[in-house]
């Protein structure tokens, strides 16, 4: 099944378009898991299926999915799932990652690819990378959504100045930060390295300024100019 059949079939409804990764996010998903023959997956945040839809038909194996919201998104997602005759596949937790990922560790579970795109806070978007640093192989990687947010940044960008095990790797998407697991790193108890940036700080603050309050001339002239060197 291909990202345009599946697109075809899926069910977003209108009252939410933006719950959902980007079709042309999905597909980079898609192609990323074919392009690197990984096989076993796993994600935080579900809400419509979309981005688990395309994982599961590019690895066509088992893909575990971690959600306590399905209620809030009218089961959309399981019944998009049952559509795509993807249910098979489908390992879905109905429950907070902070119970599910601790379960999988102890399990002795390890994954190639891990998405996340659950809980936005910090402390949430944190918690899931500890365990998925833990949960991930030897050369897998991990895939954040929403690098817009002030939160992924910061989580982001304690990884890249505090764990030199872990490679930034590039991705034709802005709202994607894709990062590489090399080996392990040994760190002091006491080892700490300030990841606190300015430029984070600024981007989020005029990315909240332009889509938020009035818009004006400066605003559509900067949105334009956005879309041109996309």
């Amino acid at each position: 099944m291909t990202p345009g059949e599946i697109n075809e079939i899926l069910e977003i409804p209108e009252w939410d378009t933006y719950s959902s990764v980007k079709t042309k996010e999905a597909s980079f998903i898609y192609e990323f898991l074919l392009k690197n023959n990984i096989r076993k997956t796993l994600e935080t945040g579900f809400a419509f299926g979309k981005s688990a839809a395309h994982i599961m038909a590019a690895t066509k194996t088992k893909h575990v999915a971690i959600d306590p919201f399905q209620d809030k998104y009218e089961r959309m997602g399981i019944k998009n799932i049952e559509k795509l005759n993807l249910t098979e596949n489908l390992e879905f937790y109905e429950d907070y990652s902070h119970n599910v990922l601790p379960r999988l560790l102890q399990e002795n579970r390890r994954f190639g690819f891990i998405f996340i795109d659950g809980d936005h806070k910090f402390d949430g978007i944190f918690l899931d990378y500890y365990y998925a640093d833990l949960l991930i192989e030897d050369g897998g990687y991990i895939l954040f959504h929403d690098s817009w947010l002030r939160s992924s940044r910061l989580v982001t960008n304690f990884i890249r100045t505090n764990l030199k095990n872990y490679v930034r790797v590039k991705t034709p998407l802005r709202n994607f930060i894709l990062f590489q697991k090399k080996g392990k790193v040994i760190r002091s108890g006491v080892h700490f390295r300030e990841f606190y940036t300015l430029k984070s700080f600024l981007i989020y603050n005029i990315i909240i300024w332009m889509t938020e309050g009035k818009q004006n001339i400066f605003k559509r002239m900067m949105f334009r100019i956005k879309e041109i060197i996309k």
